[in-house]
């Protein structure tokens, strides 16, 4: 029997990356997930939820970026008085720049807003109210 394409995740599976990553993503996201892990936003990278049922698609996690892309960008700016603990990145903008999810700022609906890390200042600027205002946007890139 052939290998069945697996589009989306299960909420058990986004529940083990929460566990990971000690901490809730935000609801507009894991509904995402739910019906598009391991898909783009057209050339944007969203980090999927690792899914053992599709491991090659879903192997660049959101996890796996944050304990190691994300800790080595955050290491270039140890010298620096910036503060990066309520960010967590969850697409690559392609230029080493991050969309993140940032905790210490909550939206309209009360998830964590989208803001936009540059990888040259270290800086995180407000982009959107919420993933679902981001994936909305008419401007959004991708």
């Amino acid at each position: 029997m052939a290998n069945q394409r697996v589009i989306g995740t299960s909420i058990d599976v986004v529940r083990i990356a929460e566990a990971e990553l000690g901490l809730t993503l935000p609801r507009s996201f894991s509904d995402w997930l739910l019906a598009n892990n391991g898909s783009a936003l057209g050339a944007l990278v969203v980090f999927p939820v690792y899914d053992a049922r599709n491991p090659r698609k879903t192997w660049e996690s959101i996890v796996r970026h944050f304990n190691e892309d994300w800790q080595a960008w955050k290491e270039n700016f140890s010298d620096e008085a910036l503060d990066f603990s309520n960010l967590l990145p969850f697409a690559e903008f392609g230029t080493g720049d991050y969309y993140c999810f940032d905790y210490g700022k909550l939206g309209s609906t009360g998830e964590p807003v989208v803001a936009l890390w540059s990888h040259e200042t270290g800086k995180a600027v407000y982009v959107a109210d919420s993933f679902a205002a981001f994936i909305n946007a008419p401007d959004r890139p991708g």
